[in-house]
């Protein structure tokens, strides 16, 4: 997870990892008007209705790490790369993420690495803080279909003119080489 200065992120919601109770804890993210009306313009939607997770924060590994799990849901309408017609689509995503020191992360440098159990992300904690608006708003954006496509669409490969008249551009180059006979 990227770390913008909090103040530029559309949809955060900072939590200090001292703040976690020895048990955990449940929090509900729900994004207000003008959060979804910024997190649209980021993800170049045309409506985003609805967002909003619950999660299920604790710490893992002798308070060493932090466990975030949820679900994710959106309501969005995006443009159909075809028919440049709107298309609702509602998300439901599943959020599984592990945020650790950062010198417990392998930066490539040779820190440890640590172990994940099966497609569990690794994130660091960055100065005490994990930011799970942010979390939310980049599975969001991970979750969008790319190129929405209205249902029923069939791809049709374009042909330009009839195989037969395909005519090597090279060929003419090969023939200017050649010294006319006599």
């Amino acid at each position: 997870m990227k770390n913008p200065n909090l103040s530029e992120l559309e949809f955060s919601r900072p939590l200090s990892v001292d703040k976690i109770p020895s048990g955990g804890l449940e929090d509900k993210l729900e994004a207000n008007e003008t959060e979804r009306r910024r997190l649209t313009e980021r993800f170049g939607l045309l409506e985003l209705s609805k967002l909003l997770a619950e999660l299920s924060i604790q710490y893992v590994r002798a308070e060493h790490m932090v466990a975030v799990q949820g679900v994710m849901t959106a309501e969005v309408v995006q443009q159909c790369v075809v028919t440049l017609e709107p298309l609702a689509t509602l998300i439901k995503e599943e959020i599984d993420v592990l945020f650790a020191l950062p010198e417990l992360i392998k930066d490539g440098a040779g820190a440890p690495e640590i172990e994940t159990e099966g497609q569990q992300e690794l994130e660091p904690i960055i100065n005490g803080v994990i930011d799970l608006g942010e979390l939310v708003a980049q599975h969001l954006g991970v979750a969008l279909d790319p190129y929405p496509r209205k249902p029923g669409l069939a791809y049709v490969e374009a042909k330009y003119g009839d195989d037969a008249e395909v005519v090597n551009p090279f060929a003419k180059l090969a023939d200017l080489g050649k010294k006319p006979t006599k």
